[in-house]
């Protein structure tokens, strides 16, 4: 745990997954941040070869709102000078939401009835919520595989439920979401759902 964190963009920090791997993460605009599929062993990334790494033209594993407690709990380090910070990492404005006409409703449709949208996040104004995100494409079909996963889900991600995202996408080389992948099939697919399963295969106690 950090001692002290002030979120400033672009600042990379050393993600802790697990006892011996670490990811990098760069901060963006308040509250995005972008991953990056760089394992290490070391906190501070001493056991890659030495000089800096640059992230500009990488693309990231990838980026998503994360509340800024993830951070102070979970990031190791500061990475100052190992990483050049990517001065072209996208934020996304197009997201998946519930449909705000469900809103008071959730406790009276079963998951297969919920219906949700492509909405807009516009990052200077940040997350409206759902009754307040303009709307870009009402009804997005659970068949479409293809816009499921290309697009974020709304809300910030934090705590282990961020962690297991990350080990699993880190680990399958893609982008993953549990919670979109429920939402979309009506199952979560994917292991390390406990957190004992998640503290057997190494990661810390946060």
């Amino acid at each position: 745990m950090l001692k002290r964190f002030v979120w400033k963009e672009n600042d990379v920090y050393s993600i802790r997954l697990k006892q011996n791997l670490y990811i990098p993460a760069q901060l963006l605009a308040k509250p995005y941040a972008a991953f990056y599929a760089i394992g290490s062993t070391a906190e501070d990334f001493g056991d890659l070869p030495p000089g800096t790494i640059d992230l500009n033209g990488r693309k990231p594993l990838g980026t998503c709102m994360v509340l800024k407690d993830f951070f102070k709990t979970c990031a190791a380090v500061k990475l100052t000078d190992r990483f050049v910070p990517s001065m072209d990492a996208e934020i996304p404005e197009l997201f998946i939401s519930p449909d705000p006409l469900q809103w008071g409703r959730r406790g009276e449709l079963g998951d297969d009835e919920l219906l949700y949208n492509l909405v807009r996040i516009d990052p200077a104004r940040g997350d409206q919520g759902i009754l307040g995100n303009p709307i870009v494409k009402r009804h997005v079909s659970r068949d479409d595989r293809a816009l499921w996963d290309r697009y974020e889900w709304t809300g910030h991600n934090t705590g282990y439920e961020l962690i297991r995202r990350l080990i699993l996408s880190f680990e399958e080389g893609r982008w993953i979401d549990p919670a979109k992948e429920k939402a979309r099939t009506g199952s979560d697919p994917y292991p390390l759902r406990t957190i004992e399963e998640l503290r057997a295969a190494g990661v810390p106690s946060y």
